[in-house]
């Protein structure tokens, strides 16, 4: 990838504009990153629960990245080209540009390197926002930081656990971090723990996910003060 331009306090006024014609050579031989919230938004769209959409259509169950074909095509790419547009990840629908986040809340943009046979346009007409809001990334930008500020509080977190027993990190600990980001494996028990009945809308599923990760947080750094 290479930057648009200088990062500036606005990003997104830079003039950029893409058109896409369909030809589909985006959606080979990618490494599609995901969080829960896109897991949830995909698990939804296929109707199933996530936990039954990380063991089908991801890399070896985790939810971290989609699976390919052996063609190494996306197992979402079909005739007429992605089967799941309405709920596509970010990465998708940002192509073909890249976007950094730090903790700071800067955010920077890059350009891909495409496919030499793309057939896609790239034009000097819109902005950067322009494209963000026509791909409806918004809600898929948000759930990215709010997941990328958690798991940089887990590393805090983890990184003050593991000081106090060593490096080691056993089973448990990670069939406890498997099932904290399984959203409705983790809202489920929530839920029946506290009595309530689970939200239906993503969104308020996700805010409900996010408080459950930092409750577990407060939780594991109550019982590291407690044995220091």
């Amino acid at each position: 990838m290479h930057a648009i331009a200088p990062p500036s306090s606005n990003p997104r006024a830079e003039t950029f504009g893409y058109v896409c014609h369909r030809c589909r050579k985006c959606c080979h031989h990618q490494n599609i990153q995901l969080n829960p919230y896109e897991v949830a938004r995909l698990a939804r769209n296929r109707g199933l629960s996530t936990g039954e959409f990380r063991a089908t259509w991801t890399v070896k169950g985790a939810g971290l990245h989609l699976a390919q074909t052996e063609s190494g095509a996306c197992v979402f790419l079909g005739d007429e080209g992605c089967t799941v547009h309405s709920d596509r990840p970010l990465v998708c629908r940002l192509y073909p540009l890249g976007r950094s986040f730090t903790a700071d809340g800067t955010e920077t943009f890059s350009r891909a390197k495409t496919h030499p046979q793309s057939r896609g346009e790239f034009t000097r007409t819109g902005t950067i926002a322009d494209f963000l809001l026509a791909q409806g990334a918004h809600a898929f930008m948000r759930a990215a930081d709010d997941y990328y500020y958690w798991l940089s509080a887990a590393h805090k977190t983890l990184d003050g656990v593991s000081e106090g027993k060593g490096t080691n990190i056993s089973t448990d600990d990670e069939d406890l971090a498997r099932d904290l980001l399984d959203m409705d494996a983790a809202i489920a028990r929530h839920c029946v723990a506290a009595a309530v009945e689970e939200p239906t809308d993503i969104e308020a599923r996700k805010e409900l996910h996010l408080k459950i990760l930092y409750q577990e947080l407060e939780t594991i750094k109550g019982a590291q003060d407690e044995g220091t």
